[in-house]
């Protein structure tokens, strides 16, 4: 049998061999495409091994070259040895892994290698999934994309939100580049997902706390000025309406929809939320913000744990918030 070769791939741009299962095939296409026009290579099998050739050692050669390895994770992958082998020879030669969730499923069968790693949810957004691992691959953005600028506090009107933080996360965009977030339509919560009356109506305090700036490396001053933007809220009280307290919707996380964000895989059931917000940037066509939402509630307390990702043309910065909300009083309020 011939001597086993990868199709070629440009030695000057950096390389990410795509490991996943048959049946996300077509995803593995899709995600090749988006880094090239990104300025990656992507490489998977068996698309990019030549004719007559032996796929193990094609495999072999290719995570070698490669400069991360892009794990597409799903119920089928965590059970495939294939991707289990592929994973071992990555950390084998140091590979950065980057695994990213095509469902919302745990792993259990590649658990042992992937509980170190930071999640990249495709299902939370595609084009923001793929910003990520480009920046993963092609390195971090330099401090000075986050330092002060003279456009610091926006002019833009003040948005009164709920627990989620996005006061703090909309600060660090302006800290970013002084830009705002806008609209981009809202998803309707489905039926089923969230429990009847979970709340009380009424006026709501909040504390929101900087837990971890996950990256990139900023300097102590950033970080710090990072840390005082999203905790610092002047109106930390806010109305939930006797309507979004019965049957919580969009409006939970984003009063009188003023922000327009959408929201994802909401579920309010059993003394637990969990969620996903995206939002675009207004005047950066590259921007994007999504906080992903895990916690616990009661009728008159709700506990978060959430992790930010701002993207701007400038860089992108990542964090971790824990938010705590307690019911002051109701059920009257003018929402």
């Amino acid at each position: 049998m011939p001597e086993a070769a990868a199709m070629p791939v440009d030695p000057k741009r950096p390389s990410a061999f795509i490991s996943h299962h048959s049946s996300q095939v077509a995803i593995a296409r899709r995600l090749k495409t988006l880094l090239a026009a990104r300025g990656i290579d992507g490489w998977l099998a068996p698309d990019d091994i030549a004719a007559g050739t032996a796929f193990d050692q094609a495999i072999l050669d290719q995570i070698a070259r490669s400069d991360a390895i892009v794990l597409l994770f799903c119920a089928q992958s965590d059970q495939s040895r294939h991707v289990k082998r592929e994973l071992m020879l990555g950390e084998d030669g140091n590979k950065t892994i980057l695994p990213v969730r095509l469902e919302d499923v745990p792993a259990q069968g590649l658990a042992y290698w992937l509980k170190d790693y930071q999640w990249i949810d495709w299902f939370a957004g595609e084009e923001q999934a793929v910003d990520r691992i480009v920046a993963a691959i092609s390195g971090k953005p330099t401090p000075s994309a986050f330092a002060p600028t003279a456009a610091t506090h926006s002019t833009a009107p003040r948005r009164r939100t709920l627990w989620l933080g996005l006061a703090g996360a909309v600060l660090v965009a302006a800290l970013a580049g002084g830009l705002w977030w806008h609209s981009r339509g809202l998803d309707a919560v489905p039926a089923g997902e969230v429990a009847a009356n979970p709340i009380e109506p009424g006026i709501w305090t909040g504390k929101r706390e900087m837990v971890q700036i996950l990256f990139p490396e900023l300097p102590p001053e950033y970080q710090k000025q990072i840390k005082d933007m999203v905790e610092t809220d002047p109106d930390p009280e806010d109305c939930i309406s006797e309507k979004v307290a019965a049957k919580p919707d969009v409006e939970l996380f984003d009063p009188r929809h003023e922000s327009q964000c959408t929201i994802g895989s909401f579920k309010m059931n059993g003394g637990r939320v969990s969620g996903y917000l995206n939002c675009k940037i207004a005047g950066d066509p590259k921007g994007n913000l999504q906080i992903t939402i895990r916690g616990t509630y009661t009728r008159t307390s709700m506990e978060f744990d959430n992790v930010v990702t701002m993207q701007t043309s400038q860089g992108m910065v990542r964090f971790r918030t824990h938010e705590t909300q307690k019911w002051l009083r109701g059920p009257a309020c003018s929402a």
